[in-house]
């Protein structure tokens, strides 16, 4: 079909869109989840969409931690990453990360040619699918999900334009949804088998060549999708270790969905090419606070802060240490109490181990 057979949305119809997903977002979804997937049904039909998915991601590193889809996306996870970070190609999430709408489609990235894109071309095209829009939910708080949307038609200027103005809300939901499943109140972290770091080896096509017993135990753990039995985040980070350039390790912290908070490293081993080693520990408290307090919306003086109010300093300690005035930083506590919802310093302490700290 070529782009003049199509029936466009109108202006009025992104308005009406926007409405109906601003109502559809107020109060807040009580998950992440179930943002995006308002989200999702929401702008299916102005833009019509045939399928998704999404990666909840870790905010500080934007390193996806759990993902899901809708319908029936083309390609596969593996297939995802080796565009990502191997094989050239347009819109890759680190680079939306940076940009400033966050928002991006093939179609308009490369010119309106999308055969330019290998991700299309071998990928998305032999689906029957006519572009690819993503969006990198993203704030002064972090990165919240990458979220990919595979169209039945060319994206225009206009859609684009109609999904980075709503982005912004669909952000702030998943931020906020966020700091309501890591609130004290869901449960604390159940014992682990052992509290020092686990180790496992990954080999060029992620086939684990050794791993010790509480490794094991710990993948078990994560969130996995069928058919691949390697969770989404490992596979990520074993990915960005062995092919990403820039890096020659990655990290990122992820909550598991019994309340186990854990810092995951990769690094790409210098003896056999493609080889990964995995390691994975308990998150601290202070790590998990910090992680936490984002949801919140704090700033970084104001996590830097609440960090040191959870150690127990007190505010002149506090303002002698970061060289402020007393009463700067009493207006800074009283802004993290404000947006925690807490009401002593202690309280803020129980936001880490309440939300599940080793």
């Amino acid at each position: 079909m070529c782009q003049t057979d199509l029936v466009l949305p109108k202006r009025g119809d992104y308005g009406k869109t926007q409405r109906r997903l601003e109502r559809a977002l107020e109060p807040v979804p009580d998950s992440a989840d179930a943002v995006l997937e308002t989200f999702l049904t929401t702008v299916a039909d102005v833009l019509e969409l045939d399928s998704s998915c999404w990666h909840h991601t870790d905010p500080a590193s934007g390193s996806p931690v759990s993902s899901s889809v809708v319908a029936d996306p083309p390609g596969s996870e593996r297939e995802a990453m080796q565009y990502e970070f191997r094989r050239p190609d347009v819109n890759r999430f680190s680079e939306l990360v940076r940009d400033r709408a966050g928002v991006a489609s093939i179609s308009l990235a490369t010119g309106r040619r999308p055969a330019r894109s290998l991700r299309f071309r071998e990928m998305i095209e032999p689906a029957g699918l006519q572009d690819e829009l993503r969006i990198s939910c993203k704030d002064a708080f972090g990165t919240w999900a990458a979220v990919a949307g595979f169209t039945r038609r060319p994206m225009t200027e206009d859609d684009v334009r109609f999904v980075a103005e709503a982005a912004p809300t669909v952000t702030e939901s998943l931020r906020l949804a966020n700091a309501a499943e890591w609130a004290p109140e869901c449960g604390g972290t159940p014992p682990d088998a052992d509290c020092g770091p686990s180790v496992l080896i990954l080999d060029a096509n992620d086939r684990i060549l050794a791993a010790d017993a509480v490794a094991r135990q710990r993948l078990e753990l994560l969130p996995t999708q069928a058919p691949v039995r390697l969770p989404g985040i490992v596979a990520y980070l074993a990915a960005r270790a062995r092919w990403d350039a820039t890096a020659h390790s990655a990290s990122a912290r992820t909550r598991t969905p019994d309340g186990r908070w854990f810092v995951l490293d990769a690094s790409a081993m210098d003896d056999v090419p493609g080889n990964v080693a995995v390691v994975m520990q308990p998150a601290s408290s202070p790590a998990v606070l910090a992680h936490v307090l984002r949801s919140h919306g704090l700033s970084v003086r104001e996590r830097q802060i609440a960090a040191l109010l959870a150690q127990g300093q007190s505010a002149k300690s506090i303002a002698a240490n970061l060289v402020l005035s007393p009463w700067t930083v009493q207006d800074h506590i009283k802004a993290i109490y404000r947006k925690t919802g807490v009401g002593a310093r202690s309280d803020l302490s129980s936001l880490a181990a309440g939300a599940g700290a080793a």
